[in-house]
């Protein structure tokens, strides 16, 4: 049996045993939309691709309704390289599921979430403010999502213990 797997290592380059690590983070934020820091508006990237269990995006895209509530699930295991923040639709069960998926934040933007969220103690919220495309002109669904910051709250992990 070994021999059998040894060949289609070499013969078929899909089957080749890579090991990947995976390590996502949810960036969760309360909100409380009276005392953000920022706002802004950006574009969900990659809404035209399929994910990686090959379910479609498009079809994610299909069931939002703008104001909508996205979580933003940050892949930390990319750390030495650029990093990627996934957004995926916030369903009723806390666990994430792939074909919830619909799309990343851009290089810039991510790299600003994961550098306020690390270093300046500093969450983000997003939601949907609008679905665009599904025309003939552009038959492919896109997303304009806002984002909102918020100062992260205090730990106050010693109180317990006075």
């Amino acid at each position: 049996m070994g021999i059998l797997h040894a060949l289609e290592r070499i013969f078929v380059p899909s089957k080749k045993q890579e090991e990947t690590l995976v390590e996502l983070k949810e960036i969760f934020c309360k909100r409380k939309d009276d005392d953000f820091i920022k706002r802004f508006n950006t574009a969900a990237l990659g809404t035209e691709y399929k994910n990686p269990d090959s379910s479609s995006r498009q079809d994610a895209l299909q069931i939002m309704k703008a104001g909508e509530k996205v979580r933003l699930i940050w892949d930390a295991a990319t750390s030495d390289k650029k990093p990627v923040v996934y957004l995926v639709r916030k369903g009723g069960r806390k666990q994430i599921s792939m074909p919830n998926c619909f799309g990343r934040l851009s290089n810039k933007v991510a790299t600003d979430v994961c550098r306020w969220l690390t270093k300046d103690n500093i969450v983000t919220a997003a939601r949907v403010v609008k679905i665009v495309g599904g025309t003939r002109k552009r038959p492919k669904l896109g997303c304009v999502l806002e984002l909102s910051t918020y100062p992260a709250p205090e730990k106050k992990w010693f109180s317990k213990y006075l």
